[in-house]
């Protein structure tokens, strides 16, 4: 049952007051665009990583490995 699963993405702080998107298998930063999402306000990550945990956003293949 996918509810029951982990989320594969998460938010950890990555500063004073920012925030990084990580996947939670390799613990790499994500990466969607060529950007690294990282320094990012907490509302922010917050609705990236939904988006990415639902399928609607995906991460660049290099996030993966």
């Amino acid at each position: 049952m996918a509810g029951d699963r982990p989320a594969r993405y998460d938010i950890r702080k990555d500063g004073y007051d920012t925030w990084e998107i990580f996947d939670t298998l390799t613990g790499r930063t994500v990466s969607v665009g060529g950007k690294p999402r990282a320094g990012l306000k907490l509302d922010e990550a917050d609705v990236l990583v939904d988006m990415l945990n639902s399928g609607d956003q995906e991460p660049d293949e290099e996030t993966e490995h």
